[in-house]
Formats: C-alpha cells, sequence, structure tokens
C-alpha cells in the first residue's frame, strides 16, 4: 500500500517522496517513541517517577523488537534445517505477540528492580499501548503485511503487485501474474488499529474511576484478546503467520492471554476472601467478650472504662521538671559557596548515571528495510558509533555493516546531533550526517560500488549504571546514491544497542555534598 502513496506524494514532493512517504519501520519507530513520551508525561501526573517509566518502557521496547524479530527467524531457520538439513537465519519478519512476552517480562524486571507495582505501571501503560497498536498496525497496512481473507465488501483493498497479499494470490493460482494488484481483501490491519482507538477510549473513561490497580490493565488486555480472537484473526488471510490445530498463533495466544486474566481474576478473589475470612476469625479469637469496642487514635490516651474524674480517667499531661534547651534551626541544604571548608577539600566528581558524558561509545544491532527498490531484501548487521558531547550539540562518527544474500554495505559517516535531557537518566534527540559507502556484490557479473550516503534518524539513551547506558534509534532515514546504482536507494532503519559513556563534562553537576555538622551547643547561662 505504500507505493499508493508514494505515488500520491510524488505528484507534489517529487523525489522527496520516498523520504517522506511511511512505511512499516517508521511506524514501529514512532509507535515507540510515542510510547516513551505519553509513559513520561503520565508518569508526572500519577506521581510515579518519570525515570522509572522511561527506563521500562526502552527496555520494553528493545526486548519487543529482538523477540519479535530473533524467534520468527529461529522458528524459520529450525523449520529449513528440518525440511533441507541447512540452518541459516534470514528475515522471517517480526510476529506481535512474541514481542509482547519479551516486552512483558523485560518491563517486570524493571518494576521489580525499581520496586514499582507492577500493577500500577499496567495501568499506567493502558493509553500508550493503545496508541502504539494503532501507529504500528497503520504500519502493517502500509508494509501489506497481515492482510485479510478475499472479500467483496465496499470497504475492501486491493494491494499492489509485490505485495505479500499479491504474492500469496498468484502462488495459489487465485490471480495471473500480470495483474497490477491483488484481489481485494479485508483491511485487518485497520480492524486491529480500531481495536488500539478502543482502548484509548476504554482506558481514558475508566481511569477516571476508583479501581484496584492492575483491573484496568486486565480489562485493556481482555479487550485486545478478545478483538483478535473474535475480530482479526478469522478474517485473516496471511496462512504463513501459522496455523497449529485449525488455530493460528494470533488466537492461541489471545486463549491464552484469556484463561490467564480469568485464572488471576478466580485467584486474586479467592486470595482476597481467605484473607478477610482469617482476618475475622483472628479478630473473634483475639477479643470474644469486647467485640463492641471502639477504636481510639493515638492521642486518646489508654483505654479506661468511662466514669466520674478521679476514677480511671487518663491522667493530665504534667510538664517536663527538666527544662530543655532551645532547639537551633539547622540549614539542610547549604550553598556549596558557603561551605565552612575550601572547594578544593570536596571528595572528587565522579561520572554518575545522572550525569552526561563527555565521550561515548557504543555496538547497536539494526536493520534496514529498502523502500524504494522493492526487489532489494532487508538487510541486517552492525554498528560502531563513537560520539563527542560537550553539551547539547555533538559531534560522531559512525562505521556501519549490513548485508543481505545479495550485498554487503560498508559505510563510514559523519554526524552532528542535538540532544535534550527528558529525566534525570533519558535523553531524546537527532542526528543528520553524511558519508561514504561500498557496495559489495555477492555475485561476481557485479563489480563493486562506491556511493554517497546520507542519514537523519531519532536518537534516545537511557544512562543505567555508571559508565553504561541504553541506545535506541528508533527511526532513520538513508540515503544512498551512485550512477552504477541506477539511482538512490532509500532505506528505514532501526539500531538498538550498549553503550560505554566516559570524560566528564565541564558544565556536570557536582554530586550533593553532605550538609555541616551542626555547631556546638552553647552553653546557657542560669540553667540548673
Amino acid at each position: 500500500m505504500r507505493s499508493y502513496v508514494l505515488g500520491w506524494l510524488e505528484r507534489y514532493v517529487g523525489g522527496a517522496a520516498n523520504v517522506l512517504a511511511p512505511s512499516w519501520f517508521t511506524c514501529i519507530g514512532f509507535a515507540g517513541l510515542a510510547t516513551l513520551v505519553l509513559m513520561v508525561v503520565l508518569a508526572k501526573r500519577r506521581g510515579i517517577d518519570p525515570a522509572t517509566a522511561a527506563t521500562a518502557v526502552l527496555w520494553g521496547y528493545v526486548a519487543a523488537v529482538l523477540a519479535g524479530i530473533g524467534v520468527p527467524m529461529l522458528i524459520d531457520a529450525v523449520e529449513r534445517a528440518i525440511s533441507t538439513g541447512r540452518f541459516q537465519l534470514r528475515w522471517a519478519g517480526m510476529t506481535s505477540f512474541w514481542g509482547y512476552l519479551a516486552a512483558a517480562g523485560a518491563v517486570a524486571y524493571v518494576c521489580k528492580r525499581e520496586r514499582l507495582s507492577l500493577a500500577r505501571f499496567g495501568d499506567l501503560a493502558t493509553i500508550p499501548l493503545g496508541v502504539a497498536l494503532v501507529f504500528s498496525r497503520i504500519g502493517c497496512f502500509l508494509g501489506g503485511c497481515d492482510y485479510g481473507k478475499v472479500s467483496s465488501l465496499p470497504w475492501a483493498v486491493r494491494f499492489p503487485a509485490g505485495s505479500p497479499a499479491w504474492r500469496d494470490h498468484v502462488r495459489s493460482g487465485l490471480l495471473p501474474a500480470d495483474r497490477a494488484a491483488s484481489l481485494p481483501v479485508h483491511p485487518t490491519q485497520l480492524y486491529e488499529a480500531l481495536i488500539g482507538v478502543a482502548i484509548v477510549v476504554i482506558a481514558a473513561v475508566l481511569a477516571r474511576r476508583a479501581m484496584r490497580p492492575g483491573r484496568l490493565f486486565l480489562v485493556v488486555a481482555a479487550t485486545y484478546a478478545l478483538g483478535r480472537l473474535v475480530v482479526v484473526e478469522p478474517l485473516r488471510g496471511d496462512a504463513g503467520r501459522g496455523i497449529y490445530a485449525g488455530l493460528s498463533s494470533g488466537q492461541i495466544f489471545s486463549v491464552l492471554v484469556l484463561l490467564a486474566i480469568g485464572a488471576g481474576v478466580l485467584l486474586t478473589r479467592r486470595a482476597a476472601t481467605a484473607v478477610a475470612t482469617s482476618a475475622a476469625l483472628a479478630l473473634l479469637v483475639a477479643n470474644p467478650l469486647d467485640a463492641d469496642a471502639q477504636v481510639f487514635g493515638p492521642e486518646a490516651g489508654p483505654l479506661v472504662p468511662d466514669g466520674p474524674p478521679g476514677e480511671g480517667q487518663a491522667a493530665p499531661v504534667q510538664p517536663d521538671p527538666q527544662p530543655r534547651p532551645p532547639q537551633l534551626d539547622v540549614p539542610q541544604h547549604v550553598d556549596p559557596e558557603n561551605l565552612p571548608y575550601a572547594v578544593d577539600e570536596l571528595p572528587p566528581r565522579v561520572l554518575g548515571p545522572h550525569e552526561r558524558p563527555l565521550f561515548s561509545t557504543g555496538l547497536l544491532l539494526g536493520v534496514a528495510k529498502p523502500v524504494s527498490r522493492e526487489q532489494v531484501g532487508t538487510l541486517t548487521g552492525t554498528s560502531l558509533s563513537l560520539g563527542y558531547l560537550p553539551g547539547r550539540f555533538g559531534m560522531w562518527l559512525d562505521f556501519d555493516s549490513y548485508s543481505n544474500n545479495e550485498a554487503k554495505h560498508s559505510t563510514v559517516m559523519g554526524f552532528v546531533s542535538y540532544s535534550q535531557r527528558v529525566t534525570r537518566q533519558l535523553t531524546i534527540g537527532g542526528r543528520t550526517g553524511l558519508g561514504l559507502g561500498l557496495v559489495n556484490f555477492v555475485d561476481p557479473a557485479f563489480s563493486d560500488v562506491a556511493a554517497k550516503t546520507f542519514r537523519g534518524e531519532l536518537i534516545a539513551e537511557l544512562a543505567i549504571v555508571r559508565h553504561w547506558a541504553l541506545w535506541v534509534r528508533p527511526v532513520a532515514i538513508d540515503v544512498i546514491s551512485a550512477p552504477e546504482l541506477g539511482g538512490a536507494i532509500t532505506t528505514y532503519q532501526f539500531r538498538i544497542g550498549a553503550a560505554y559513556r566516559f570524560g566528564s563534562r565541564s558544565n556536570a553537576v557536582r554530586p550533593p555534598q553532605p550538609p555541616p555538622p551542626p555547631p556546638s551547643m552553647p552553653t546557657l547561662v542560669g540553667l540548673p
């Protein structure tokens, strides 16, 4: 479907349409960014540490991408090894439920480490997850994946030649290979995007009501699972997603989610009933003869029977016979410029996880999807990135190595960046740069090609410990051009990886110092 959008944009912006037309990778990147921003904003409103929310989102995003891509690759490699005897990893698409499971595990780990209630975090994530679902399924619609069955409904859509629906229809004999589009099919991607909209509405309405922590998330999870089970999956037409015992993988996961939610609700009710029963029995055993006793606050004094003054009443508070010296106000926060000791005596500066480094270097794993050449396959590889960050603006040098079954791309690029701290640990921004690339073709009939490269991308950094940080580059637009390549090739890319931070910026803040010891208590003359 993106080719239609591309053709429409070319009428107005010409060659820039390749960059402006969104793809699946673009929408997935924006889904992650929207989730991150919404989680930080909502966390501030609901009294949750924004840094903890951002940490959980980024860890969940990384886990979802790795599992969503890696597990299908592994399953495909095992199936090919059984049938052909060769074990080979290759791009096999992305499965959402594997990503959901991995993200849930990563978020649970972060919440446990940061001592944040997983139920509260789940409730906080309901609206952002609905928004992310809308973005991701629009990306699937543009990419043509997850299409529906053949339909004659007025809103059925035809995907262009080369799309997954077109290829499957040609292979199954439903369509001749010279047709320019597939048969009309259900837009199941948009059906699921509407489920995301419903989730946002439900979460926004129920969030205003008093509910036990975690119940809102369970309602949203059940809504999504029911939507997939009843509405989306029966209308899906891509059998390649996996069919087991007559059920698709999405239906199996949806049933498991609903069973888990039902079991959790039942166990929660039983546990609450057991606790309430145990508490009632304990009260009856402890106070069998005082069932009508009232509860007083700690200021009411000891519990005594009613009577006239002097008979069991609480004794009046007597003044302390020993006078106390007056209390002196000791400042809790002292200006470092007015400390009673020299600045040189301060402990040495230590680069903490909340400070920005002067230098960063990291290794990232990435995926590049060509969008201007449908015949070019997806590339995967690694990037080594070196950064100098004297302030909000920085300079970078990157070395990329990406490949597929047809060619290998090696690139050296220089960047300038702008970044802004969102929380003490999270920094987001963007980079743009130019470089030179070398395309090495596997087929010896093609000679190697040197090409110019331009790239613009969004970046995010999450400081974890003193020197280490998590890097996420969710959206990157890369344009490589050379006459030998027949024009420019545009790819959408995203990368994730780990970085080592070192050095200290001159404008970094010193760690907080303890207040000076209180002055000695003066001697009060005249006191006994």
